[in-house]
């Protein structure tokens, strides 16, 4: 019974824990787990998955989500413009890579 009751509360906190925005970005990458992912600014591995246009209602899409080291997210949100950030996701997205930043 204890381990049943265990099992339950592990559930219940990686639910809570895997936010929907990242559920969405790692699922429409194929990625497993979140340590595969990286920066698509530079290629470093990724701790932070970024609303380019802000978060809220319907935000939580795959062309508003963008992957990004600590360094850039930052960067993100105090001196890159939203437009460049969204460049450098948009051709993320097709597939191709490339270091944007360093």
């Amino acid at each position: 019974m204890e381990i049943v009751l265990f099992l339950k509360i592990q559930n219940t906190i990686k639910k809570y824990i895997m936010q929907k925005y990242i559920k969405t970005y790692l699922d429409h990458f194929d990625y497993k787990i979140q340590s595969d992912v990286m920066c698509e600014a530079c290629g470093s591995q990724a701790v932070d998955i970024h609303h380019i246009n802000g978060r809220g209602k319907d935000k939580d899409v795959i062309n508003n989500l963008m992957a990004l080291c600590r360094k850039h997210h930052a960067m993100a949100h105090e001196s890159i413009p939203k437009s460049e950030m969204q460049y450098i996701h948009n051709y993320y997205l097709t597939g191709r890579r490339k270091i944007f930043l360093t």
